[in-house]
């Protein structure tokens, strides 16, 4: 049966007809939305103002928001692959903003229910020596507090000599904050802020693409260990 929502509010479509049923697959309670931090290329013109890395002087330069695209394009492709469902919020390359982004999520949320919210980006800062890695959630002992365990675990394995940017006063390693993607969502959200592009050596890092390929590795293997575990509970 066809299963086409419309976002009230910007009228984007998202097709929910491929949606496996539990029956079908019993991994599959869960419904993925990946976001994209920032904007693409449009024509040759980078469609947000900041959000790069310095011109550096080896002529190289990161945009965030493409790099954002390339990492969340590859965790979709390994959820087809494992017949996981998951869905891009921003499926173009325009800078959409956080409202509709967040509109955009709750209403598929609303529909499909049991949604999880994942936000790709890259940190920056004014002091080139600013590094490492962190995960964002909302403020407070919540659901997500979990899938960003998850997710540090993973990029703690895959990046072991790069620093990981913590909070562990609240007894748990992810970061706290009032962003509006992770505060407006009505569903548990995370998001990621995969290294410096200030930062000379990790912003080479992320210009590679099997390091960003690592970055969404780390994403998918999340993914899989909550799809893994939710088949088991099915299956019993």
């Amino acid at each position: 049966m066809e299963k086409i929502i419309t976002c009230p509010n910007c009228q984007a479509q998202f097709d929910l007809s491929v949606s496996p049923t539990p029956e079908d697959n019993p991994g599959s309670k869960y419904l993925w939305i990946l976001d994209n931090g920032h904007g693409g290329m449009v024509d040759g013109v980078y469609q947000t103002p900041g959000k790069r890395s310095p011109k550096w002087k080896d002529g190289t330069q990161y945009f965030e928001g493409e790099g954002n695209r390339c990492i969340v394009n590859t965790i979709l492709k390994k959820c087809r692959e494992n017949n996981i469902i998951a869905l891009d919020v921003v499926n173009d390359w325009q800078d959409v903003s956080l409202a509709t982004r967040v509109n955009r999520a709750n209403t598929i949320n609303s529909y499909h229910g049991n949604c999880i919210y994942i936000s790709v980006h890259s940190n920056g800062f004014s002091q080139e020596s600013a590094n490492g890695y962190s995960v964002y959630t909302s403020k407070g002992n919540t659901k997500s507090d979990q899938y960003a365990e998850i997710l540090l675990k993973y990029m703690q394995l895959e990046f072991p000599e790069s620093k990981l940017r913590q909070d562990t006063s609240d007894s748990d390693r992810d970061k706290e904050a009032d962003f509006y993607v992770l505060s407006k969502t009505s569903m548990p959200a995370i998001l990621s802020e995969n290294f410096f592009m200030t930062n000379k050596a990790e912003c080479d890092m992320l210009l590679k693409k099997s390091v960003r390929d690592r970055i969404a590795d780390c994403n998918f293997k999340l993914i899989k260990q909550i799809y893994k575990t939710n088949a088991k509970k099915q299956q019993k």
